[in-house]
């Protein structure tokens, strides 16, 4: 799934609008977010990250923007041994962290969308207690009816992903409880290319 669907891009002014939108949504879900400038400042966060989670296995299913990003160096660099290709199927719930892409993220609600079609990429987003989830800023978009339109724009996946913060229930006596069905945390990493914007 493409995101570059949309036929009106952001100017710089409406894109900033948008992730000061997501990020205030996204952290009151209890999601951490992240932007960086550029590849190499997002290779540089993500090791940080793992080490700071302290993961000792981390899974991820190959993807153009991980493949561009050396994820194996960055992983390696962190300490962590990672679980890819054959492994991950059989091996996703050892996995103390999950990376995935994501296609598109909605500002106004705080949620990440992804094509979750092959399974290795639900397994590496749900059974790992940390989920790191990458993708570019231009994914960002104002709305759910406009991240709607993105997808009817083009080929709609076979099975799409909504997440909105960390897994969480109140099943259990009604009281609220983080990570039951899910990760317990989740982490965006959007990277942004264009100059002068640091990371936040």
């Amino acid at each position: 799934m493409a995101t570059s669907n949309n036929a009106n891009p952001a100017s710089g002014r409406d894109m900033a609008a948008m992730y000061e939108s997501f990020v205030t949504k996204a952290r009151a879900l209890g999601t951490e977010v992240y932007r960086v400038d550029d590849p190499a400042a997002a290779k540089q966060l993500i090791e940080k990250l793992i080490r700071e989670a302290g993961a000792k296995k981390v899974a991820l299913v190959p993807a153009p923007l991980l493949d561009a990003l050396d994820m194996e160096k960055v992983v390696s660099a962190a300490r962590a041994e990672l679980l890819t290709a054959g492994s991950v199927r059989k091996r996703a719930d050892e996995a103390d962290l999950g990376i995935t892409t994501f296609d598109l993220a909605i500002a106004e609600t705080g949620t990440l969308v992804q094509d979750a079609t092959a399974l290795d990429r639900r397994l590496v987003s749900m059974l790992p207690p940390v989920h790191l989830a990458v993708m570019p800023l231009d994914g960002l978009t104002a709305t759910f009816r406009q991240a709607i339109a993105n997808l009817a724009a083009g080929e709609i996946p076979g099975y799409l992903a909504f997440v909105s913060g960390p897994s969480r229930t109140a099943d259990i006596e009604r009281v609220l409880t983080i990570g039951v069905h899910g990760p317990g945390r989740l982490i965006v990493v959007f990277i942004d290319e264009q100059e002068g914007r640091g990371s936040r």
